[in-house]
């Protein structure tokens, strides 16, 4: 019995030990697993971090992408904007080429005007730009008429005082059509008066007018005025005529600023009285005539009175003496005459088609020249006026931008406005 128990009792121990290696293999296989879990766990934690990384070189690689489109692109716009405008700017210059010029003739239909001038006696260039009103032309090219007769549009009693609406013995006239202002040189009462060409004037006295520059003018003989700053050049003498016992004098030129009360001399210069040769102070360009005594050759002037500049710098000249005008280039040497066997000319002006317009003084007449075909008109008479103007010696004459004359006579001045059609 006692051998059956000790045969039995292995077995029962066989039995436990085989119950528990089946609980030791699961053991170990769910720690393998757990193992093998957490090992995909930190590889699937370690990849996104790779894949966040690759992500950021893809996107850095694409924007340096994108930025060197946008740079390529913008050049690319900026090279087409700069050929389009070298394009516009070749075609209208080619064109401006193959379109005739047009001669200074008609040159008053364009209303700004830039020009560059060299003198050959002087080193300066200027450059300049003006404004020409109006656009077109109001004087007919063809058989234009004025009323007859004028009107005296100063000075309507005719005597020689200085009050606001006298003048007395007047020597220059010049019209600002930007400001539609009438400059006179008043020269006995030693001042400079303006009108207004747009206000209505009394018929009775004549316009009114305003002192603009008086202080220590002495016998005031031409003015120019800029149009642009309404400054005034005022040229008179040095002192009082002495006319024994020779009748030399001293000639100034002013700056007159808009609105001040006293002009600043800009330079003066020895003459002979009136006009004729003159002896030079200081250096100037002659731009026409000789630096000598006067004659009558092409190259010569004596006693010139009145001149008229045009755009171009052309300069037409009352050859007082010898009784013609005179045509000079710039940096002309010599004179051309323009029309000749006349009395005594004195003032010029050109009208906006080109044509001259002068005064025969001695004749109290006003003729009309066309240069281009040599027709010459005379558009006021003595007769047109001499029942109700006191119309003597015309002298300095100018034009408005309607085409309206103003003429200045003995202590007058008169307006012939041009007949409407």
């Amino acid at each position: 019995m006692e051998e059956e128990l000790l045969q039995l009792e292995p077995r029962e121990n066989t039995v436990e030990e085989n119950n528990l290696e089946p609980t030791l293999s699961l053991t170990a296989d769910q720690n393998n697993q757990e193992e093998r879990q957490q090992e995909q766990e930190e590889i699937n934690d370690d990849v996104p971090l790779l894949s966040n990384h690759s992500n950021q070189s893809v996107v850095i690689r694409k924007s340096c992408i994108l930025t060197k489109n946008k740079v390529q692109i913008s050049f690319i716009i900026i090279l087409l904007l700069v050929i389009i405008l070298l394009i516009s700017i070749k075609i209208p210059n080619s064109s401006s080429r193959n379109q005739p010029q047009s001669s200074p003739i008609t040159v008053y239909n364009t209303t700004t005007t830039t020009r560059t001038t060299e003198l050959t006696q002087s080193p300066i260039t200027t450059t300049e730009t003006l404004t020409l009103p109006p656009k077109s032309c109001p004087i007919p090219s063809v058989n234009a008429t004025w009323n007859k007769p004028g009107v005296v549009f100063i000075n309507r009693l005719g005597r020689c005082l200085s009050n606001e609406n006298s003048l007395c013995s007047p020597r220059d006239l010049f019209i600002d059509n930007v400001h539609d202002i009438l400059y006179v040189v008043d020269t006995n009462n030693n001042r400079i008066q303006k009108y207004s060409l747009n206000e209505i004037y009394n018929m009775e006295v004549g316009a009114t007018g305003i002192t603009v520059a008086s202080k220590d003018l002495v016998s005031p003989q031409s003015i120019f005025v800029d149009i642009h700053t309404e400054d005034m050049y005022i040229l008179d003498f040095d002192q009082k005529q002495i006319r024994n016992p020779v009748n030399l004098v001293s000639y100034r030129v002013h700056l007159w600023k808009k609105n001040e009360k006293i002009g600043r001399i800009l330079f003066r210069e020895a003459g002979e009285h009136l006009f004729g040769h003159q002896q030079i102070t200081q250096k100037k360009i002659i731009v026409a005539g000789k630096y000598q005594f006067s004659g009558n050759q092409s190259t010569d002037l004596s006693d010139p009175v009145g001149f008229v500049v045009t755009d171009d710098l052309t300069i037409y000249i009352a050859d007082w003496q010898n009784k013609r005008i005179q045509q000079w280039k710039i940096n002309g040497t010599e004179g051309t005459t323009v029309i000749g066997n006349l009395t005594y000319v004195f003032g010029l002006t050109i009208d906006c088609n080109g044509y001259l317009y002068y005064t025969e003084m001695y004749e109290s007449t006003i003729y009309q020249l066309n240069m281009m075909t040599n027709q010459n008109q005379m558009i006021v008479r003595n007769e047109d006026h001499l029942q109700k103007l006191i119309y003597y010696w015309p002298t300095a004459i100018t034009i408005d931008k309607f085409g309206n004359i103003f003429s200045m006579g003995h202590d007058q001045v008169y307006k012939f406005s041009i007949a409407q059609k």
